[in-house]
């Protein structure tokens, strides 16, 4: 009975070790990748401000401006259903002087959204209104949800071929051969992430040129991912 116990602990012992030696051979490898491409969506952001002595002064010149814009930009093919409204409000405006905060009329606002699929003659169109009515914008270039999709898988196959070719590098150099793959997992680079948004352009003047720094056509805008490969490696 007591050398079949001891047979069995030994055996345990010999299983624990194959185990441990199996579970130390491997090589671990992070692939990064990335895909990009012009973005197809365009949003431009544009808050509109009237400032009058009166409520009933304001809210009437804010919305004849309101209004005097959306039909220029519907002249220029940009269709209702391409802007909204939001955040509209009259409030009382108030002014310091000599530290003493004094009402001093009221100030009506209301930010209009134009959301359309990105050409180049759009902004071009939307850039003569910003200078026919002064106005403030902001620009977005972003990327479709097709885009999305395909550039993220685009990222992800290569960044699998990049942890194969890391991997067979780091076997090679140290003599062991790659065998089985125990685990993969993915997700964006931690070292790079991936914008699905170009950074924000803004105007306070809306010059029709980029004399002042700004850039109003988009770059390419890149998705990137990573893909953590460990691999089972043997002599």
């Amino acid at each position: 009975m007591k050398k079949a116990t001891y047979a069995l602990l030994l055996i345990c012992f010999i299983t624990l070790g194959t185990y441990a030696q199996e579970a130390s051979g491997m090589i671990e490898v992070t692939g990064n990748s990335a895909a990009e491409e012009l973005p197809e969506e365009l949003t431009i952001s544009i808050p509109l401000v009237v400032i009058d002595s009166s409520y009933l002064s304001c809210s009437n010149r804010l919305n004849l401006l309101l209004s005097d814009l959306e039909k220029d930009l519907e002249s220029k093919g940009i269709e209702r259903e391409d802007m909204s409204t939001g955040n509209y409000a009259i409030t009382e405006n108030f002014e310091y002087k000599q530290g003493e905060r004094i009402r001093s009329g009221f100030k009506g606002q209301v930010n209009l959204t134009l959301n359309k699929r990105y050409e180049p003659g759009l902004v071009d169109d939307f850039l003569q209104a910003a200078e026919k009515f002064s106005l403030q914008y902001t620009v977005r270039f972003m990327l479709s949800e097709e885009q999305k999709e395909k550039l993220s898988k685009a990222a992800m196959v290569q960044a699998v071929d990049d942890a194969k070719r890391k991997a067979k590098i780091l076997a090679d150099a140290s003599g062991v051969k790659l065998e089985s793959i125990s685990k993969i997992s993915f997700g964006e680079s931690p070292a790079r992430p991936g914008p699905l948004t170009e950074v924000a352009r803004l105007s306070a003047d809306g010059a029709i040129s980029d004399s002042n720094g700004l850039k109003l056509y988009p770059g390419e805008i890149s998705v990137y991912q990573a893909v953590h490969i460990v691999w089972h490696i043997s002599q």
